[in-house]
């Protein structure tokens, strides 16, 4: 008994050195799988704790804002309808306004991360060669194999434990996001231990994570937009027009171009298995970034565009998915017609 606990206790001491030498080693070492995932597991509950504190401040908060609610309740006449449809999922327009309001701290935790992780990139990003650049940015890909770890966990935790789990995670979400963590949960090992330096990691590193960020916390700002609002609704077209063009260019032609290098290297080297694991993340992830990140800027270009309403198109928050929602059995805001959040506030 003596000696496990001497031996738990020696581990804990020396925990802070071994993570300090795995995310920065001198240029003559390189440190072992077994310490780097000893650090990416530190990252991950890392990382599930800030998302736990952010849960437990801003979900509170989130449920009295009566402007966050209605951007929600407008969010789902937008788009919301539509990706319940593509989820297979028969939320109403209170159930849609009420898992949004639940999951909104976690999104101001997601665009943080991939800021954070985006930010560790940046040195070797501008040029910067020593060491300490290179180690920063595969921190930054540590970082989000961290967070897609603890990600994965709360996944499987509230499918799980839920009573709801399964229709606030339903089967074709847990596919899309098992997809968008697939390249750094089987590459990301394998890449910052053999390819530390390689600046084509550094920029896809940068360019998944910023562009994430961007787009994200984009639109975040621009759900709480009001649409009947001319002013607000040419805040949201410039908006969504520059998240389209960063999208399109950091999500898809850069993208395929730093793929491409980065495929080319691993043949060069020899390294046949990552090239041929590779080659099918490529392109599931390109999928990904086309139908779920690229297009869904185009299409509320259009949609919300200068000339919608030419195309027959709708420019306001109050046409576009109101009939479908009626179909559906969706709920819309009327004077007799409360949200959830407003009936639980009653009720007390």
């Amino acid at each position: 008994m003596t000696d496990t606990m001497t031996h738990y206790s020696n581990l804990l001491t020396t925990l802070p050195t071994k993570l300090y030498s795995a995310a920065f080693p001198s240029p003559d070492e390189s440190p072992s799988s077994q310490d780097l995932m000893i650090l990416v597991s530190t990252i991950a509950v890392m990382w599930a704790a800030i998302f736990s504190v952010l849960h437990r401040y801003l979900h509170p908060y989130a449920m009295r804002q009566q402007w966050l609610t209605d951007a929600m309740g407008r969010e789902y006449d937008r788009v919301g309808l539509s990706m319940c449809k593509a989820l297979r999922v028969k939320w109403t327009r209170q159930r849609y306004t009420e898992i949004m309001l639940n999951d909104w701290p976690k999104m101001q935790g997601i665009y943080l991360q991939h800021f954070i992780g985006g930010a560790l990139c940046l040195p070797a990003v501008l040029g910067y060669t020593d060491s300490w650049a290179a180690n920063l940015a595969c921190l930054g890909v540590l970082s989000e194999m961290g967070w897609e770890m603890s990600d994965m966990a709360d996944i499987v935790i509230t499918r799980s434990t839920a009573i709801d789990g399964k229709e606030r995670v339903p089967d074709t979400l847990v596919m899309i996001m098992s997809i968008h963590h697939s390249m750094t949960l089987t590459l990301g090992l394998p890449l910052v231990m053999k390819y530390r330096q390689l600046r084509t990691l550094h920029l896809l590193t940068f360019n998944l994570q910023w562009a994430a960020a961007l787009a994200i916390s984009a639109n975040e700002y621009c759900k709480t937009l009001d649409l009947k609002n001319q002013k607000q609704l040419w805040t949201f077209r410039i908006v969504n027009g520059i998240c389209f063009g960063i999208m399109a260019w950091m999500r898809g032609i850069y993208w395929l171009f730093l793929c491409g290098k980065l495929h080319m290297r691993l043949y060069e080297d020899e390294e046949y298995t990552m090239m041929c694991v590779g080659v099918v993340i490529y392109t599931l992830i390109t999928g990904f970034n086309v139908m779920l990140c690229i297009y869904p800027f185009g299409k509320k270009m259009l949609k919300f565009g200068p000339r919608s309403k030419e195309m027959g198109l709708v420019a306001m928050d109050d046409g576009a998915e109101l009939e479908d929602t009626k179909k559906e059995g969706g709920v819309h805001p009327s004077p007799s017609n409360n949200s959830l959040m407003e009936k639980g506030d009653t009720d007390n």
